[in-house]
């Protein structure tokens, strides 16, 4: 006799499925647990399995095709056998059900069944027996949801999904304090950005070998030291050099406002100072007309004055070239901001060592190089001078004799 597939009824809410793909032909052989079609259930897609053995005789619903749950949908049974060539109708399956029902009732009254009995009884795939076999599920526990309550894989799954219990998190709040912004801090931030608002920067890098700017500091710092009771740095040679690379570069010695580029003949240098406040800097004034030794005075009287708080506002106004120095720092490069209404600052960083080949590559020696970053606006000047005046810098510092001379 050939054996009813019915649609499943495979969630509490699903009254009817619908077949998404056959996954056998008429005429294929069936073994029990072959998955023969897919159906779509309320959300998704489920291969149902045979639970019968066989051919698969008549397929009554196309792919994409619904039928409610319970109905007649193919038949399984032995070659030649015959069945509807039509799909019965759903409410005829529903008295041999209940007849079936009824029979597995009586039976049910009539002979107790030992655990062993009842499991062979139950109805369920393979695949759904051996997955209770591998997880220690008893079968006569199970709810079916496939036809005629038929236990599928599907729902002995369902039983080891066990709610996901989210591991309770306490909130950690470290602890913080307010740090009000002093006067100061609070004008650098202002300051700082509006700058970087309001001007288009862009900054170039250059290397300089310092070998010969070690060997003239080395020469000038017992004279100059003797002479104004300073040490010669190699800040000073560096902002001397500066100045005289402006000198053919005036448009870096200028100032951005509303109505156009106001340059100025006179070097109003400032030079920044780091406090433990903050950023302050201080203006040389007039520094290109300054001799080495005269500049060295200036810097160092400048960062004294800022160091102890006894800076003016005036001595902190009117530049128009930044130099802004990092020091003994392991720091090469970095983007100095521009001191607004300023076009450009040249950001040193820090002394560094490499080794250099000779020219016969033989002998290998370590010299001392910095890297300078020159920051310019990008209204007032184009890549190509911006190039032009750092490299002449550079071109200075590798032979400073040739601008104390």
């Amino acid at each position: 006799m050939a054996h009813e597939v019915l649609m499943p009824k495979l969630s509490s809410t699903m009254t009817e499925g619908t077949i998404t793909t056959w996954l056998k032909n008429e005429g294929d052989t069936i073994a029990i647990g072959d998955p023969i079609f897919e159906v779509m259930t309320d959300k998704i897609a489920i291969e149902v399995e045979a639970y019968e053995e066989g051919i698969l005789l008549k397929k009554y619903l196309a792919d994409g095709e619904s039928a409610p749950v319970n109905s007649i949908i193919a038949y399984i049974g032995a070659a030649n056998e015959t069945v509807p060539p039509q799909m019965p109708s759903s409410e005829a399956t529903q008295p041999d059900q209940a007849k079936q029902n009824q029979t597995n009732t009586e039976t049910e009254k009539t002979a107790p069944r030992t655990n062993d009995q009842m499991m062979r009884t139950i109805r369920a795939t393979p695949s759904a027996r051996r997955l209770a076999r591998e997880r220690g599920i008893d079968l006569t526990t199970v709810q079916g949801s496939g036809p005629k309550g038929r236990i599928q894989a599907l729902d002995i799954k369902a039983i080891n999904k066990q709610p996901t219990v989210e591991p309770q998190i306490e909130e950690v709040v470290s602890e913080s304090a307010l740090i009000p912004w002093s006067p100061l801090r609070k004008a650098i931030a202002e300051k700082m950005v509006a700058s970087k608002t309001t001007i288009p920067h862009v900054t170039m890098t250059a290397e300089v070998n310092l070998t010969k700017v070690i060997d003239l500091r080395n020469q000038l710092l017992p004279m100059i030291e003797q002479r104004t009771g300073e040490r010669l740095s190699y800040l000073e040679i560096f902002a001397k050099a500066t100045m005289i690379a402006l000198k053919d570069f005036p448009i870096f010695n200028a100032h951005a406002t509303d109505e156009g580029i106001k340059r100025f003949s006179a070097i109003q240098l400032g030079i920044a100072v780091a406090l433990s406040e903050g950023l302050v800097v201080p203006v040389i004034s007039s520094a290109d007309q300054l001799g080495l030794a005269d500049l060295t005075t200036a810097i160092k009287e400048k960062t004294r004055k800022a160091r102890e708080g006894t800076m003016t506002n005036a001595e902190m106004s009117g530049g128009t070239f930044t130099i802004s120095s990092l020091g003994k720092t392991k720091v090469k490069q970095f983007t100095p901001i521009i001191n607004k209404p300023e076009v450009a600052i040249l950001g040193i960083g820090g002394i560094y060592e490499k080794a250099i080949f000779n020219q016969t590559a033989v002998e290998v020696k370590n010299q001392s190089f910095v890297e300078l970053n020159l920051s310019f606006d990008h209204r007032v000047v184009d890549g190509a001078p911006a190039a032009a005046f750092l490299t002449k810098i550079v071109t200075l510092l590798e032979d400073p004799l040739g601008f104390l001379l």
